[in-house]
């Protein structure tokens, strides 16, 4: 059965020296896992540049139920993105996108337009975006954790001054060791989820912040996501973007 798709790239294995699987999440099968053939190849229908992380597209795909890996029959890349592969800053923050979305999203789960439409927007929005982007992707992990089903609880005040990354919650005190944000990073937390990405650049945070937060998302996705394990490209996010 042939399916008409819209998709995100989030990346692809090598499977043969001219075959990839390419990991797709889509609208309408959620997850998704593709053979492409004669990657290489000049006369080969699909491009490695219509590849690249978060890249919007379009699919037609030949759908099995039960079958693992599927085939595209079509793919075309739309809408177009102006400046998230070719400028260092996005690319690398697309890149730590992809890869927490590439440990967040299984292939068993079941599709969630809201979960889709948030995505696509985000990735359009840091396309566009001409301000400064060093707090995208810690706005990002924030609002994502919302359709992940552990948003942090608002209930920051005196009386719960610390957060709780295995509660989700602000407390009094926190009863799991290391697992918790004092002040004064729980009040910047709590101050990161009061914005969304249009007022990113109104909430002043140091580089030294900056890396403390996305540790801190980190090990929170670490504790709520199953076999999350860890990220590589935090690295390169905090190099390029000197966080």
């Amino acid at each position: 059965m042939l399916s008409k798709l819209n998709g995100i790239i989030l990346g692809h294995i090598p499977y043969s020296e001219n075959s990839i699987i390419l990991k797709c999440y889509t609208d309408a099968l959620g997850m998704q896992s593709y053979m492409v053939n004669s990657i290489k190849g000049k006369k080969s229908a699909i491009k490695p540049s219509q590849l690249m992380p978060l890249t919007l597209v379009e699919l037609e795909v030949s759908f099995k139920q039960g079958k693992g890996l599927q085939r595209i029959k079509e793919l075309k890349v739309a809408p177009m993105l102006n400046e998230l592969h070719f400028k260092i800053e996005k690319s690398a923050i697309a890149m730590f996108m992809a890869e927490l979305l590439g440990k967040c999203l299984r292939e068993e789960q079941q599709t969630d337009k809201d979960l889709f439409d948030f995505l696509t927007a985000s990735i359009q929005i840091l396309d566009l975006t001409q301000t400064a982007i060093a707090n995208f992707p810690m706005v990002f992990m924030y609002q994502l954790s919302k359709y992940l089903g552990f948003y942090p609880k608002p209930n920051f005040s005196i009386e719960t001054p610390n957060f709780s990354l295995m509660e989700g919650l602000y407390v009094a005190k926190s009863n799991f060791g290391s697992d918790h944000i004092e002040m004064p990073m729980s009040e910047k937390l709590f101050n990161l989820g009061q914005i969304n990405y249009q007022e990113m650049g109104k909430l002043s945070l140091t580089s030294q912040e900056r890396r403390q937060l996305l540790t801190y998302f980190t090990r929170y996705y670490q504790l709520h996501v199953m076999l999350f394990g860890d990220l590589k490209s935090p690295a390169v996010l905090h190099e390029v973007l000197n966080t």
